[in-house]
């Protein structure tokens, strides 16, 4: 019996349980408002960070715009810059085509005057050995021997010591020096101009025949007056000349410096002492 009463007061307890409570009821239309305030907030968080976006967006816009601007503007200097440049390189090369233009006509010019200039020193050398064309030189003959009037002195001593018939004993001539320079160790060139061309060929030739010539003990020696630059050319041919004669073949020096050789009957004309020495190494034996 006690269980069934107790049962019976248990029910009740169980509805009260089920039915929702005025309390709650304002719970619950309390917590409906701030589920829309959300919502607005949402809405309005969205404007503001759309708004920071423009604003951010706007603000790398002119800062963009200013840099490229900054940038654009370089690269005009810049642009000009290569303008003038490029200006300044063509006129360059401009003037260093004119440059090179006149730099031929130039060389061209240079080779005529070069021609021209070899032209008139050839024939200056030409006119020097024709004034020389009577002269003779005496080498190796010692200082002061001739004593103080050397033209006296000679004009009686050729004749004698080349055993020449001449009238009156002598040979008449015009002048009589030593060549210009300082004194040294080897005596200076005597330089006599005959009065008469032929008188040098009869020097030369006996000069040519006549063995140990001296004089005061010293050996004596005759050739031609030449100018400098024949007389080095001729030099030039001292080695050549020399084998020609241990060899025992015929040469004779030519006006001006042309070696001719006499080799198995045949003549061979050199200008230049090399060809010469190229004959002798290579075909001579």
């Amino acid at each position: 019996m006690k269980s069934s009463g107790q049962s019976q007061k248990e029910k009740p307890s169980k509805q009260r349980q089920t039915q929702p409570k005025i309390s709650d009821h304002a719970s619950m239309l309390a917590v409906a408002p701030p589920l829309a305030n959300a919502s607005t907030m949402t809405d309005a968080s969205a404007l503001d960070i759309s708004a920071i976006i423009r604003e951010v967006s706007k603000n790398i816009g002119e800062v963009m715009e200013q840099k490229l601007s900054k940038f654009s503007d370089t690269l005009d200097k810049i642009t000009s810059r290569l303008d003038d440049q490029s200006k300044r390189i063509g006129e360059a090369e401009q003037r260093v085509s004119n440059v090179e233009d006149q730099l031929a006509t130039m060389e061209q010019r240079l080779k005529e005057m070069e021609k021209c200039s070899a032209g008139m020193a050839q024939r200056l050398d030409d006119g020097e050995n024709r004034s020389r064309r009577d002269n003779i030189r005496i080498l190796n003959f010692k200082e002061n021997a001739e004593g103080n009037n050397s033209i006296q002195f000679f004009e009686s001593w050729l004749p004698t010591a080349l055993g020449l018939s001449t009238a009156k004993g002598r040979i008449k001539i015009d002048r009589a020096h030593r060549s210009f320079g300082p004194k040294g160790n080897r005596p200076r060139p005597v330089i006599i101009k005959l009065h008469n061309s032929r008188d040098k060929m009869k020097i030369l030739s006996a000069a040519k025949k006549a063995q140990n010539l001296e004089y005061a003990g010293s050996p004596i020696y005759i050739a031609q007056d030449l100018s400098l630059a024949v007389r080095e050319k001729r030099r030039s041919f001292n080695d050549v000349c020399q084998k020609l004669l241990d060899k025992k073949i015929r040469f004779v020096m030519r006006y001006p410096a042309r070696l001719v050789v006499n080799y198995r009957g045949s003549e061979h004309t050199f200008e230049n002492a090399y060809e010469a020495q190229t004959f002798v190494d290579g075909s001579l034996e």
